[in-house]
């Protein structure tokens, strides 16, 4: 098991992310995050802090990694491989279903630098959609089934 080891919303569209410390996490996703949407199969991202520290020291990106990714959740002890169809339980009540991997995108390199693109491959996180809603903050236990 694992925890949350930080959380970030974006309210506009190619805005800044935000780091929160805790948020209620609805059916459609996040509330205050732009990209909250009941139709999305991507209503929350989750990425690995594993993942983002690899990235980071491969290229040699020294910044904030969770803010540069921009992916909402951050946690530990997310397994690798293929988490698609898999459950995600965040602190007591939130619970997701991982829907589709985050590919990558152009923007990784302009966040982190040249090379990242390459850097997050299989690393750059998950979608998923909220199968339960409810509140969860910095620290809650982090389970995958």
């Amino acid at each position: 098991m694992g925890s949350i080891q930080s959380i970030i919303i974006r309210p506009e569209k190619k805005g800044v992310p935000q780091r929160i410390n805790e948020v209620k996490i609805r059916v459609g996703g996040i509330d205050g995050d732009h990209y909250a949407k009941p139709e999305g199969h991507r209503q929350v991202t989750i990425i690995s802090a594993s993942a983002l520290a690899t990235v980071s020291a491969s290229i040699g990106f020294h910044g904030d990694a969770h803010i540069a990714c921009r992916r909402n959740i951050c946690v530990d002890g997310l397994p690798e491989g293929d988490l698609v169809g898999k459950k995600v339980r965040l602190g007591d009540e939130v619970e997701l279903e991982i829907t589709c991997y985050c590919a990558p995108c152009k923007r990784m390199n302009e966040n982190f630098g040249d090379g990242a693109v390459d850097a997050f491959e299989n690393r750059a996180g998950w979608g998923a959609i909220v199968l339960r809603e409810g509140a969860v903050e910095v620290g809650d236990p982090v389970s995958i089934t």
